[in-house]
């Protein structure tokens, strides 16, 4: 703008050193051009001071819009976090005396659910009696020189047992005797319709290890299995008044 009106103000000087130099020409053209000047100047500064306005007012829209924005932002994240931080309960804090309490309530609370399961487990074990062992002098029919062990399986068996001899005791009679040479097994039936569970217990001897009783009630009978420590051809099998001897043959 300042450059249109240096040149404009350089061409009424010129064109007012010719009107000078020419005396012939019109005087009143001097006014006319500087009216017409002015004239433009105004509407330039006009048009500059409109454009100004219109930028401003550009301006402050923007910036509104941007504030709008930016509370509309702030409004959604306030609206989601207000519910989460009243949803979210207080976290309780606890004194030293009600730790202690506390405690001591789980301590007496764990003790009466130990004594609970020790009282039910005991409840649902079967007391087992412990076998008697004693020592018996021998019998006057039976000649042997070592002491004999006495065990009572049952109400109605027993057995005398030494390292070389088992004498079984019943007042059953005998159905059936066989052996199992592969187990190292004497087996012995016995006739009798009798209900009991199976009872097994160990010996302490060297060539008689461990003997059996089992019902088969549905058969009638029961049968005492005795397991060696050799093969049952190196036993001796006897039946003398209701009573079976087993013998180890040196």
């Amino acid at each position: 703008m300042k450059t249109i009106f240096l040149f404009t103000l350089a061409v009424i000087l010129s064109t007012s050193l010719n009107a000078r130099e020419n005396p012939f020409e019109a005087t009143n053209a001097y006014e006319e051009e500087v009216a017409r000047i002015i004239e433009l100047n105004e509407s330039t500064v006009e048009e500059a001071m409109r454009e100004e306005a219109y930028i401003k007012e550009m301006q402050e829209k923007m910036n509104k819009v941007s504030q709008d924005a930016n509370k509309n932002k702030v409004e959604e994240a306030v609206n989601k976090i207000v519910p989460v931080i009243k949803e979210k309960p207080a976290e309780k804090t606890y004194s030293k005396k009600e730790v202690d309490k506390l405690i001591k309530k789980t301590k007496i609370q764990t003790e009466n659910r130990t004594k609970q399961i020790v009282k039910k487990e005991l409840e649902n074990t079967k007391i087992v009696e412990p076998t008697q062992v004693v020592y018996v002098k021998p019998r006057p029919d039976v000649i042997d020189e070592d002491a004999m062990l006495t065990k009572k399986l049952l109400d109605f068996i027993k057995i005398e047992y030494n390292d070389d001899k088992l004498i079984i005791y019943t007042d059953y009679k005998v159905s059936k005797k066989f052996t199992l040479d592969k187990e190292n097994k004497i087996i012995i039936d016995y006739k009798a319709k009798m209900n009991f569970y199976t009872k097994r217990d160990d010996l302490e001897s060297k060539n008689f290890m461990k003997i059996a009783v089992g019902n088969h009630k549905q058969e009638k009978y029961f049968r005492v299995v005795v397991e060696l420590s050799d093969k049952p051809k190196n036993y001796k099998v006897s039946y003398t008044d209701n009573l079976i001897t087993i013998s180890r043959i040196n």
